[in-house]
């Protein structure tokens, strides 16, 4: 089964935030950290009972199917078999973080922040949790727990690509544009393949009419991923600035069939 449009927008939101994800910001400040985006679900999930065993291939992992049956979009079915696991195995971290993951794609984030609180209560100095707890506050816009969950990340590891991301992302949201510049420069630099480290530094240099250098990291961005219509609309904003009107509009044009993909 396919996943829906909503659900697959719910997983690139996801995905950027933590270190790939993406507001609209580039219009009203596109993502850097308008997690206004997410939508909380309007109804718990329903509970696991003998009648909605989840329909599993084979009889390998447990959790590896659960993570199939995600991966194929099959969202409800991934989720009883993450409870099912977890019904068995409270302590079992991964089949949490899984959850968590699930959760979020069917824009359940209340639901996520209580699988990652728990998770985090059994592994405490898990940096990649921490972060993907910010992430999930920043969709809730409780920027200041998100902080306070990357400001311990970074004194576990200070060399942390995904710490600084969304800490930049987390001072883009709250349009602290100058405080951003540092984390989000440290993350291209520890990992320049990811194109949103890019397109966010890039909305920072905007917003603080550096423009050569806001030109250059939405450039950077498109060329890693040349689907990114934000970061292209992001270009096209600079070359008005800069009085290129014929470049810009191609870039605007670039934008928009991007976006149509």
């Amino acid at each position: 089964m396919k996943q829906s449009k909503d659900g697959q927008k719910n997983g690139e939101q996801r995905r950027e935030g933590r270190s790939t994800t993406q507001p609209d910001l580039t219009s009203d400040r596109e993502r850097p950290n308008t997690p206004a985006r997410a939508q909380l679900a309007d109804a718990a999930e329903p509970a696991l009972d003998s009648r909605a065993e989840p329909v599993l291939v084979g009889t390998g992992d447990p959790l590896a199917q659960a993570a199939e049956l995600a991966k194929r979009g099959e969202l409800q079915d991934a989720a009883a078999a993450y409870r099912a696991y977890l019904t068995r195995h409270p302590e079992e971290v991964m089949a949490r973080r899984g959850l968590a993951s699930v959760l979020e794609l069917k824009g359940d984030m209340t639901g996520a922040l209580g699988e990652l609180g728990r998770a985090i209560d059994a592994q405490p100095d898990d940096v990649s949790l921490l972060c993907g707890r910010a992430a999930v506050q920043m969709a809730l816009q409780r920027y200041d727990q998100a902080e306070a969950d990357l400001r311990r990340a970074m004194k576990l590891d200070t060399e942390s690509a995904e710490v600084f991301f969304n800490l930049g992302m987390l001072f883009c949201k709250r349009a602290r544009w100058r405080e951003a510049i540092e984390p989000l420069q440290h993350a291209a630099e520890l990992d320049p393949s990811n194109p949103q480290g890019h397109y966010y530094l890039g909305e920072a240099y905007n917003q603080t009419d550096q423009l050569k250098l806001a030109l250059a990291s939405y450039e950077e961005a498109v060329k890693l991923q040349p689907t990114n219509y934000r970061a292209l609309k992001g270009v096209g904003i600079v070359l008005d600035k800069l009085g290129r009107p014929a470049e810009a509009t191609a870039a605007y044009q670039r934008a928009r069939d991007a976006q149509r993909r």
